[in-house]
């Protein structure tokens, strides 16, 4: 972001650490102006348009690369899983099929023959989610729009998360992003996979965790419906 002269924002929470960032690289200060989200609000208005299961369904949805949930624990978290009797949905990130076409084969290979199990490739991602009463990630983005539009429970793996390529890695406090997600979610390890069912049953009843992600989503999505207006009166 540095070499840009005006950031337009999801939410103010985003200013601090933008200007944090300013300040220790010397930058001159940039225009910063919150305008909502146009994605979400877009979705927000179609999604009485997606199908609903009639069937519990978990919606694993994890991002991609060696830290990935696939990569680290695919076989035994989708084993346990099995074995709850819900209907499952696996998504993996579209550059899942670049980067490691050789685990989604071999899961796809093992678990061939379970009808409770399929794999969603669609580009359109509100089709998986608008099924699904919870999600397990890792530390996808997708967490946000799953949290923000559907307030369903989110449970996700810590996978020790690199930050050395990013710009959070300069800031000092814990990024929005990492600190939101113990608040609005579930973290489990590969220790609670036999358990999962419970884990799944237990975070579903939590109504602080409701009330979390309601909180999350009025920080990040500000001006929800009134984005693309405030967008082009900007411009």
């Amino acid at each position: 972001h540095d070499y840009y002269d005006s950031i337009l924002l999801t939410g103010d929470y985003q200013k601090k650490d933008i200007r944090y960032l300013e300040k220790i690289r010397n930058l001159k200060e940039k225009e910063l102006i919150t305008v909502g989200c146009p994605y979400l609000d877009e979705a927000l208005k179609n999604i009485g348009k997606y199908e609903k299961s009639n069937d519990f369904t978990v919606l694993v949805s994890p991002s991609w690369g060696p830290s990935g949930l696939l990569a680290r624990f695919g076989e035994s978290l989708i084993e346990a899983l099995s074995k709850t009797g819900y209907n499952i949905i696996i998504r993996p990130h579209p550059q899942s099929k670049k980067s490691e076409p050789e685990i989604l084969e071999k899961l796809t290979n093992l678990y061939n023959d379970n009808e409770k199990i399929t794999w969603d490739y669609e580009k359109d991602n509100m089709i998986a989610m608008a099924k699904s009463n919870v999600m397990i990630s890792d530390f996808s983005g997708i967490i946000f729009d799953y949290a923000f539009l559907f307030n369903n429970p989110i449970l996700y793996v810590d996978v020790n998360f690199d930050k050395t390529p990013y710009d959070m890695d300069d800031i000092e406090e814990e990024a929005w992003q990492f600190e939101t997600l113990k608040k609005i979610g579930v973290q489990i390890s590969q220790s609670d996979f036999p358990n999962i069912k419970e884990v799944i049953e237990k975070a579903i009843k939590n109504q602080e965790l409701v009330l979390a992600r309601e909180k999350a989503k009025n920080e990040a999505w500000m001006y929800r419906e009134k984005s693309c207006e405030k967008v082009v009166d900007y411009l």
